[in-house]
């Protein structure tokens, strides 16, 4: 049976994405992670981790076996939980805004797990990137897309996305590739929004920062919906750097303007400063934020 400390370690590895990251989280030596886990694939007898001084990814064992192992982590924090609860019950409902543009897999299994850890809180998510009303229509919690305006309400940064520009090798070919921002004017563009945005790119940051104007094609706001028109040729597109490697590496894809780095997309969960924050809420958005980045370090790690 393969030993449980290591796979809980291994699944802290690539959830920090290196043994040095891990050791700062664990408080453990690098040398003893890194030992344990050299253990666990011995037990295994498979690889699970390709590292070298300077790079480290899951293979693709590596990488169905850190869903298992994640599967575990999981239930070792809902039992103790489970414990902690009896002294500190978490309940109430909780009614979450979660921008139709999320992966809806990726929400569903966060939800999923959250509803394990605290049994006793009744969710409510809503799909919408309708500006909802936090206090007028009764919810607890939004997450949106920044810059957020000034407002009465509270703002927690949950994580970051790199944003990139891709082109399918046959879009590119019949349109040419755009050497400079002012060249997306001449080119078609695949929105990512609703139905007031506006076909414009930030690109560049800082004082190099400008806002392009591209010919919208078409507007959709569906993340998978954008990458597949994209590999079908239909125009650039704007999407995270995570969303689009696998699609990079097999060349389905090609990023362009890459000397004009884009600023991080900022996401946050709002709630209102009008009430007291609510334990639940708390509880919420630190499973959120933590559950978050976990999927996308495994998705950062896969080849």
């Amino acid at each position: 049976m393969p030993d449980l400390n290591g796979m809980m370690l291994f699944a802290a590895v690539v959830r920090a994405k290196g043994f040095s990251q891990a050791a700062r989280e664990t408080g453990l030596p690098k040398s003893t992670i890194s030992r344990k886990v050299a253990q666990l694939e011995e037990q295994l007898g498979v690889r699970l981790l390709q590292r070298n001084t300077r790079h480290l990814s899951l293979t693709q064992v590596g990488a169905l076996f850190f869903q298992h192992c994640e599967t575990i982590c999981h239930e070792v924090e809902a039992a103790k939980a489970t414990i902690e609860n009896t002294h500190n019950d978490v309940s109430g409902s909780l009614r979450v805004a979660v921008p139709v543009s999320f992966s809806q897999e990726t929400i569903a299994s966060l939800c999923s797990g959250f509803m394990r850890l605290y049994p006793n809180i009744q969710l409510d998510v809503q799909f919408t990137d309708n500006d909802v009303g936090l206090v007028g229509e009764g919810y607890d919690i939004a997450i949106k897309y920044g810059p957020l305006q000034s407002s009465d309400l509270v703002a927690r940064l949950l994580f970051e996305r790199q944003p990139i520009l891709v082109a399918s090798p046959g879009y590119l070919k019949s349109k040419g590739t755009p050497a400079t921002p002012k060249d997306l004017a001449g080119h078609q563009g695949i929105l990512l929004g609703t139905s007031r945005s506006a076909p414009i790119w930030p690109l560049g940051k800082g004082n190099r920062k400008t806002m392009v104007n591209f010919q919208r094609k078409v507007r959709v706001n569906s993340a998978v919906m954008v990458k597949q028109l994209a590999m079908d040729d239909f125009g650039i597109a704007m999407l995270s750097s995570s969303s689009c490697k696998n699609e990079i590496a097999r060349g389905s894809l090609v990023p362009i303007l890459q000397e004009w780095p884009i600023e991080p997309f900022k996401v946050y969960g709002v709630y209102s400063s009008r009430r007291q924050l609510a334990t639940n809420i708390t509880v919420f958005l630190d499973f959120f934020t933590k559950r978050f980045n976990s999927q996308e370090a495994a998705q950062a790690l896969m080849f």
